[in-house]
C-alpha cells in the first residue's frame, strides 16, 4: 500500500543522501509573536495587552483566535523542523530528516546557526525542550532520548525509553514532560527517569466524532498532535495528522490534566506564503515548531523548510463556532483511521 503523505520515510528506507553542509541558504521560517492572553481560557494567563484595546474577557474565552502579522525575519531554508524551543532568550530547534538530523542555537535576528550537533544516520530528530542544564530530544522511531550540554549541545548519553510508538512532540511545565506518539494520546512523562507516568487521550468535546460503530458522537479524538509547547499554563501543539493523510495548519491549545482542546489558533495562510517548493508538497512542508519566551511573552512559530518567517499578532474571533475547525483545520478522519 502507498505510505501515507509525509516527510518522514518508513524505516527501512534508505537514508537521504546527505546535502553539502555549506552554503547555507536562508528562508523564512514562521515567527509569531502575540501577547499571552490573545487566545485563553479564564483565568489561564497571565495579564497581558490586548491588540487593539479589545476587552480583556472576550479574548479569554476565545475557541479559535487568527492573527495579522507585522514583521519578517530569516530561518534556514533546508531546516526541517521537527522541535523548537527557548532558554533563557536562546531559540534551539531540532532538525530531522535521516542523514541530516541535527540539534542547533539559533540566533534570533539573523537566523544563523551557533552551534550545533549532528546526530547518528539513523536517528531522526524529533521534539526538544530544555530540562535544568540540559536539553532533551527525542527521536522518531529510535526509541531512544539523547541529552546534550547546555550552551554547546555536546552529546551527554543516549537514553533507552519505551513512550508511545513513536516519537513526536516534547514539552514541559517544569515539573513533567509531554510526549505525544502520531496517535491521540497525550504521556506525561518523568523528566529524570522518562518513565510514563499516565496517559491521556487528546480530545475536543465541541467537535463531532464517530464512534466505534460508525454512527455520530458529540467530541472527538485529535491524532498527529505533534511539535509542543507549554505557554503559560497551557499545552499547545502543531497537528500533522500524518498517518490520516493529511496535514494541518492549525494549533491546538490543550489543557494538560486533562487532554481536553480548550481552544485553536487558526494559521492558515502562512504556507501560502512561501516558495514554490513548499507550496507544491503542503503535506511534507507542514506548519510544525512553537516556541514561547516567558520573559518577552514573544510567541515563535515555523513550518518544515519554510521560507518566510513572521511576527505576529493573534486575533480572538468569538464569531467562529467549532464548525470552523471541522472545515478549514484537516484533522482528518474522525475515528483515526489511517490511510495506506
Amino acid at each position: 500500500p502507498r505510505r501515507p503523505a509525509g516527510e518522514k520515510p518508513p524505516p527501512d528506507e534508505p537514508p537521504p543522501t546527505r546535502m553539502p553542509c555549506c552554503a547555507p541558504l536562508l528562508a523564512l521560517a514562521v515567527l509569531a509573536t502575540a501577547a499571552v492572553g490573545l487566545c485563553a481560557r479564564d483565568g489561564q494567563l497571565a495579564e497581558a495587552l490586548a491588540p487593539g484595546g479589545a476587552p480583556r474577557g472576550l479574548l479569554e474565552r476565545a475557541y479559535v483566535c487568527s492573527y495579522v502579522v507585522d514583521a519578517t525575519v530569516p530561518h534556514l531554508a533546508d531546516a526541517f523542523t521537527q522541535g523548537l524551543t527557548i532558554a533563557n532568550g536562546t531559540l534551539y530547534e531540532s532538525d530531522g530528516l535521516y542523514g541530516h538530523s541535527q540539534v542547533r542555537s539559533v540566533d534570533r535576528t539573523s537566523g544563523w546557526t551557533i552551534a550545533s550537533t549532528r546526530m547518528k544516520h539513523h536517528h531522526f530528530a524529533e521534539g526538544i525542550e530544555v530540562v535544568g542544564n540540559k536539553l532533551v530530544q527525542l527521536t522518531w522511531k529510535a526509541s531512544v532520548v539523547l541529552e546534550y550540554s547546555l550552551p554547546d549541545l555536546r552529546l551527554l548519553r543516549e537514553v533507552p525509553v519505551s513512550i508511545g510508538r513513536e516519537g513526536w512532540g516534547l514539552a514541559s511545565d517544569g515539573r513533567t514532560l509531554y510526549v505525544t506518539d502520531s496517535g491521540s494520546a497525550l504521556y506525561h512523562v518523568n523528566p529524570d527517569t522518562y518513565e510514563v507516568e499516565k496517559r491521556l487521550t487528546i480530545h475536543d468535546p465541541r467537535l463531532r466524532g464517530v464512534g466505534k460503530d460508525g454512527t455520530p458522537t458529540t467530541g472527538r479524538d485529535i491524532f498527529g498532535v505533534n511539535e509542543l509547547e507549554w505557554v503559560d499554563g497551557e499545552l499547545w501543539g502543531n497537528v500533522y495528522p500524518m498517518y490520516q493523510g493529511t496535514a494541518s495548519e492549525c494549533v491546538a491549545r490543550i489543557n494538560a490534566a486533562t487532554g481536553e482542546v480548550i481552544g485553536w489558533v487558526d494559521f492558515r495562510g502562512l504556507l501560502a506564503r512561501q516558495r514554490e517548493e513548499v507550496r507544491r508538497s503542503p503535506h511534507n512542508y507542514v506548519l510544525n515548531g512553537i516556541a514561547y519566551d516567558e520573559r518577552t511573552r514573544q510567541l515563535l512559530v515555523t513550518g518544515k523548510k519554510w521560507d518566510k518567517m513572521y511576527e505576529v499578532r493573534l486575533q480572538p474571533r468569538p464569531d467562529l463556532e467549532p464548525t470552523h475547525i471541522e472545515k478549514h483545520c484537516s484533522l482528518g478522519h474522525p475515528s483515526g483511521q489511517r490511510v495506506g
